[in-house]
């Protein structure tokens, strides 16, 4: 079965309280069907019974991306999106296909990741054009999260992540990302997540089913910073299918033959990651996992209070510099899923984050806070940020999150501290 998303998720129709999350609705704008980001993001998915995957049509609606002379990235995006979706649910019976949109409407690209992340899905694919000031320049390339300074690649992020700009709210969407900053982009780019390998792998069957079956030449699998990909919790992919800013590409992905080609490549690649990876019979084995998850409840609350004892008692508000938050032993909070490959940085330690509020204060001492154990507040311009613990391993600060997100905190993610 393939889900559609065709509405619109603003940072201002969601209000987070450090205890639960409700979601507010104007219901003249939003129809029940299809299924939105809204939907999805205020209620936690059931258990999952297939594989699922996530495609991503770029921009939409009031944000164009590249144009052409002949035509928009949004609508290109959005045909190959729905070209591989059908294609993946005719071959795959045990696959999920969910769209991050299926009409022409604007979805921020935080809201996007945080879909995927919300179904628990197995894979995220970002599908775009690329553009260009040089018409001569052709070509697809794939990008993963990642550092990396070289200026074609930061110049590629600049053009997508320009569409934060369009979103109301954007600065506390996205921790204070300056967007039009080149060191925002690279610290955008440290949010690099636990799934590089197998982004890597997918990207690299991507861009080789392109080579094979592209009119065009393939550029290669590249690392960038990219908000949409940023606090991914699967292997996740932008796809650039070609350049707009070169007439005959452009002509090819406005034709049927194109679209197809595109969308038949992604889905081939797929069908050798899904091989590669046994994911067929890794989702059987969730289910006798699943099965067997009730009878470890004693032994992961002992992990729980084991990772409680690890939190202290510091609760100082703290400010910051312009694009990261500085920590109370003068670290710096890069991020969730973080794999630094960077010398200038060594993690120290880890947090949890549970909210982000602008211009509220929470009472730390309140009945429901105790409970949670040691907690501080972080302000990034009129952002405050409610951080759980001080751990000294990621695996502690795992068990903790997970026993945050029992206690209704399911935005809850890990927070790197550098040094």
């Amino acid at each position: 079965m393939i889900y559609y998303v065709s509405s619109t998720l603003h940072a201002s129709d969601v209000k987070v309280l450090l205890n639960k999350t409700y979601i507010s609705l104007n219901l003249d704008k939003v129809k029940p069907k299809p299924k939105t980001p809204i939907d999805i993001l205020g209620h936690k998915p059931g258990p999952k019974k297939n594989i699922r995957i996530v495609l991503d049509a770029g921009h939409g609606g009031h944000d164009s991306g590249a144009i052409g002379k002949n035509a928009f990235e949004k609508d290109l995006s959005l045909k190959m999106s729905i070209k591989t979706g059908e294609m993946i649910e005719k071959r795959f019976p045990d696959v999920e296909v969910f769209q991050t949109r299926t009409t022409d409407v604007f979805i921020p690209l935080f809201s996007r990741i945080q879909y995927a992340n919300e179904l628990n899905a197995d894979i995220f694919i970002s599908i775009h054009c690329n553009y260009i000031s040089n018409s001569k320049t052709r070509g697809t390339e794939t990008f993963v999260m990642g550092i990396n300074r070289a200026e074609g690649n930061l110049e590629v992020a600049k053009r997508e992540n320009a569409s934060i700009l369009l979103e109301s709210n954007y600065e506390s969407n996205y921790d204070g990302f300056d967007p039009n900053s080149a060191e925002g982009h690279i610290v955008v780019s440290m949010y690099q997540n636990n799934y590089v390998d197998k982004s890597i792998e997918f990207a690299a069957n991507v861009e080789s089913e392109f080579s094979k079956k592209h009119m065009s030449k393939s550029r290669g699998v590249k690392q960038a910073g990219f908000a949409v990909l940023r606090r991914s919790s699967m292997p996740a992919v932008l796809v650039e299918a070609g350049f707009l800013s070169n007439e005959v590409e452009e002509a090819f992905l406005m034709s049927e033959e194109g679209q197809n080609a595109i969308a038949e490549s992604i889905v081939k690649a797929f069908e050798i990651y899904y091989t590669n990876n046994n994911l067929s019979q890794k989702q059987s084995e969730l289910a006798k996992i699943d099965n067997t998850s009730k009878n470890d409840k004693t032994s992961s609350e002992r992990q729980n209070s084991k990772a409680g004892e690890e939190n202290n008692s510091s609760k100082q508000d703290v400010s910051k510099p312009k694009q990261m938050i500085k920590d109370d032993t003068n670290g710096s909070i890069v991020n969730s899923k973080t794999s630094v490959q960077s010398k200038d940085y060594n993690i120290q330690k880890f947090k949890v984050q549970i909210a982000a509020l602008k211009n509220e204060f929470v009472d730390l001492d309140s009945a429901d806070l105790r409970k949670i154990g040691s907690l501080t507040v972080k302000r990034q311009d009129e952002i405050n940020k409610y951080l759980v613990g001080d751990f000294v391993s990621r695996e502690s600060a795992e068990i903790a999150r997970e026993k945050l997100k029992n206690l209704g905190y399911k935005g809850a993610f890990i927070v790197p501290i550098i040094e």
